[in-house]
Protein backbone atom coordinates (compact mmCIF):
# COMPACT_ATOMS: atom_id res chain seq x y z
CA UNK A 1 0.00 0.00 0.00
CA UNK A 2 1.21 3.50 -0.59
CA UNK A 3 2.33 5.62 1.80
CA UNK A 4 -0.40 8.13 3.50
CA UNK A 5 1.04 11.76 2.95
CA UNK A 6 2.24 10.73 -0.38
CA UNK A 7 -1.30 9.41 -1.71
CA UNK A 8 -2.82 12.92 0.47
CA UNK A 9 -1.16 15.26 -0.89
CA UNK A 10 -1.69 14.12 -4.82
CA UNK A 11 -5.08 12.82 -4.23
CA UNK A 12 -7.44 15.07 -5.84
CA UNK A 13 -10.74 15.48 -3.95
CA UNK A 14 -14.07 14.93 -5.84
CA UNK A 15 -16.17 17.49 -5.80
CA UNK A 16 -19.99 17.17 -5.83
CA UNK A 17 -22.33 18.80 -8.11
CA UNK A 18 -25.20 19.04 -6.27
CA UNK A 19 -25.95 21.85 -3.59
CA UNK A 20 -24.22 20.78 -0.29
CA UNK A 21 -27.21 20.20 1.50
CA UNK A 22 -27.54 16.63 3.98
CA UNK A 23 -29.67 14.28 1.53
CA UNK A 24 -32.04 14.19 4.23
CA UNK A 25 -33.11 17.42 3.85
CA UNK A 26 -33.76 17.46 -0.30
CA UNK A 27 -36.42 17.54 -2.28
CA UNK A 28 -37.41 14.01 -3.96
CA UNK A 29 -36.19 16.50 -7.01
CA UNK A 30 -33.11 17.19 -5.55
CA UNK A 31 -31.84 13.65 -4.52
CA UNK A 32 -33.08 12.84 -8.07
CA UNK A 33 -30.68 15.50 -9.48
CA UNK A 34 -27.94 13.99 -6.98
CA UNK A 35 -28.38 10.42 -8.22
CA UNK A 36 -28.41 11.81 -12.10
CA UNK A 37 -25.27 13.41 -11.40
CA UNK A 38 -23.59 10.66 -9.55
CA UNK A 39 -24.22 8.32 -12.29
CA UNK A 40 -22.65 10.81 -15.07
CA UNK A 41 -19.27 11.39 -12.31
CA UNK A 42 -19.19 7.49 -11.68
CA UNK A 43 -17.18 6.72 -15.15
CA UNK A 44 -14.50 9.64 -15.29
CA UNK A 45 -14.19 9.16 -11.32
CA UNK A 46 -13.37 5.67 -11.01
CA UNK A 47 -11.16 5.82 -13.73
CA UNK A 48 -9.32 8.65 -11.90
CA UNK A 49 -8.97 6.24 -8.88
CA UNK A 50 -8.10 3.11 -10.85
CA UNK A 51 -4.89 5.29 -12.22
CA UNK A 52 -4.40 7.20 -8.99
CA UNK A 53 -4.21 4.12 -7.09
CA UNK A 54 -2.37 2.62 -9.51
CA UNK A 55 -4.51 -0.41 -9.97
CA UNK A 56 -2.81 -3.72 -11.68
CA UNK A 57 -6.37 -4.94 -12.61
CA UNK A 58 -6.31 -3.12 -15.60
CA UNK A 59 -9.86 -3.39 -17.08
CA UNK A 60 -10.99 -5.72 -14.09
CA UNK A 61 -10.76 -2.48 -12.24
CA UNK A 62 -12.28 -2.36 -9.38
CA UNK A 63 -11.64 -5.92 -8.14
CA UNK A 64 -12.56 -6.56 -4.33
CA UNK A 65 -8.76 -5.41 -3.18
CA UNK A 66 -9.31 -2.33 -5.24
CA UNK A 67 -12.07 -1.51 -2.50
CA UNK A 68 -10.32 -2.98 0.03
CA UNK A 69 -7.48 -0.31 -0.51
CA UNK A 70 -10.48 2.14 -0.62
CA UNK A 71 -11.49 1.13 2.58
CA UNK A 72 -7.35 1.06 4.13
CA UNK A 73 -6.82 4.57 2.44
CA UNK A 74 -9.87 6.14 4.47
CA UNK A 75 -9.38 4.35 7.94
CA UNK A 76 -5.70 6.12 7.68
CA UNK A 77 -7.60 9.36 7.14
CA UNK A 78 -9.78 9.30 10.08
CA UNK A 79 -6.84 7.25 12.41
CA UNK A 80 -5.66 10.97 11.22
CA UNK A 81 -8.18 13.52 12.48
CA UNK A 82 -8.13 12.15 15.96
CA UNK A 83 -10.58 10.74 18.48
CA UNK A 84 -13.26 12.81 16.91
CA UNK A 85 -15.01 10.74 15.06
CA UNK A 86 -17.13 13.76 13.63
CA UNK A 87 -14.43 15.43 12.50
CA UNK A 88 -13.89 13.79 9.04
CA UNK A 89 -11.39 15.26 6.75
CA UNK A 90 -12.18 16.39 3.30
CA UNK A 91 -9.77 13.26 1.69
CA UNK A 92 -12.13 10.70 3.99
CA UNK A 93 -15.51 12.21 2.49
CA UNK A 94 -14.19 11.64 -1.47
CA UNK A 95 -12.97 8.87 -0.14
CA UNK A 96 -16.45 7.60 0.67
CA UNK A 97 -18.12 9.06 -2.79
CA UNK A 98 -15.38 7.01 -4.53
CA UNK A 99 -15.83 4.04 -2.36
CA UNK A 100 -19.49 4.22 -3.74
CA UNK A 101 -18.69 4.92 -7.37
CA UNK A 102 -16.26 2.27 -7.28
CA UNK A 103 -18.53 -0.46 -5.30
CA UNK A 104 -21.27 0.39 -8.08
CA UNK A 105 -18.95 -0.37 -10.59
CA UNK A 106 -17.69 -3.86 -9.40
CA UNK A 107 -21.24 -4.56 -8.81
CA UNK A 108 -22.21 -4.30 -12.02
CA UNK A 109 -19.24 -6.39 -13.18
CA UNK A 110 -21.75 -9.56 -11.76
CA UNK A 111 -25.37 -8.05 -12.25
CA UNK A 112 -26.20 -5.38 -15.00
CA UNK A 113 -29.18 -4.75 -13.65
CA UNK A 114 -27.36 -2.93 -10.24
CA UNK A 115 -28.06 0.64 -10.12
CA UNK A 116 -27.95 4.32 -8.44
CA UNK A 117 -31.16 5.22 -7.56
CA UNK A 118 -32.89 7.54 -4.96
CA UNK A 119 -34.53 5.78 -2.13
CA UNK A 120 -38.08 4.63 -2.09
CA UNK A 121 -37.52 3.21 1.93
CA UNK A 122 -39.60 4.02 4.92
CA UNK A 123 -38.36 7.69 6.81
CA UNK A 124 -37.62 5.11 9.57
CA UNK A 125 -34.97 3.49 7.35
CA UNK A 126 -31.66 4.96 7.80
CA UNK A 127 -31.40 5.04 3.90
CA UNK A 128 -34.16 6.91 3.59
CA UNK A 129 -33.71 10.04 1.11
CA UNK A 130 -30.35 9.10 -0.16
CA UNK A 131 -28.59 8.56 -2.94
CA UNK A 132 -28.59 3.91 -3.08
CA UNK A 133 -26.68 1.49 -5.24
CA UNK A 134 -30.07 -0.88 -5.57
CA UNK A 135 -31.16 -3.88 -8.20
CA UNK A 136 -34.61 -3.21 -10.02
CA UNK A 137 -36.68 -4.82 -7.35
CA UNK A 138 -35.29 -3.72 -3.97
CA UNK A 139 -37.24 -3.53 -0.97
CA UNK A 140 -36.65 -1.33 2.31
CA UNK A 141 -35.01 -4.27 3.77
CA UNK A 142 -32.81 -6.03 0.91
CA UNK A 143 -31.53 -5.24 -2.43
CA UNK A 144 -29.11 -2.55 -1.78
CA UNK A 145 -26.21 -0.78 -0.28
CA UNK A 146 -25.90 2.83 0.65
CA UNK A 147 -22.02 2.70 -0.43
CA UNK A 148 -21.82 6.44 0.91
CA UNK A 149 -23.43 5.17 4.44
CA UNK A 150 -21.22 1.90 4.25
CA UNK A 151 -17.82 3.06 3.91
CA UNK A 152 -18.74 5.97 6.74
CA UNK A 153 -20.20 3.88 9.49
CA UNK A 154 -18.21 0.48 8.85
CA UNK A 155 -14.66 2.33 9.29
CA UNK A 156 -15.87 4.61 12.35
CA UNK A 157 -17.21 1.58 13.98
CA UNK A 158 -14.51 -0.22 13.33
CA UNK A 159 -12.25 2.29 15.19
CA UNK A 160 -14.05 2.21 18.20
CA UNK A 161 -14.51 -1.36 18.54
CA UNK A 162 -11.28 -2.09 17.62
CA UNK A 163 -12.04 -4.14 14.70
CA UNK A 164 -9.40 -4.08 11.63
CA UNK A 165 -10.00 -3.21 7.62
CA UNK A 166 -10.53 -6.84 7.06
CA UNK A 167 -13.22 -6.96 9.38
CA UNK A 168 -14.76 -4.31 7.15
CA UNK A 169 -14.11 -6.27 3.92
CA UNK A 170 -15.62 -9.16 5.73
CA UNK A 171 -19.28 -7.23 6.29
CA UNK A 172 -18.81 -6.02 3.11
CA UNK A 173 -18.62 -9.20 1.14
CA UNK A 174 -21.93 -10.50 3.15
CA UNK A 175 -23.97 -7.06 3.05
CA UNK A 176 -23.53 -8.27 -0.86
CA UNK A 177 -24.33 -11.65 -0.81
CA UNK A 178 -26.89 -10.46 1.32
CA UNK A 179 -28.40 -8.13 -0.84
CA UNK A 180 -27.39 -8.92 -4.29
CA UNK A 181 -26.72 -12.88 -4.52
CA UNK A 182 -23.25 -12.61 -5.68
CA UNK A 183 -20.85 -15.17 -2.96
CA UNK A 184 -17.39 -13.96 -2.20
CA UNK A 185 -16.55 -16.34 0.22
Amino acid sequence: MMNFEDFDQAYDWFAPRHEPIPFKEMTRAQLRQVVKLFKEDQGPRTAYVAEYLGSTSGKDFPTLSDLEQLLRLGRESLDRTGPQMDDISGTFFSLAIDFAFCLCTFLQKYRSDVEWVASKTSKKTLTYNRPLIARPDYEASEGYIDGLQFFSDSLRSSVRRGKTVDDVMRQLKRSIKRNFDIDFS
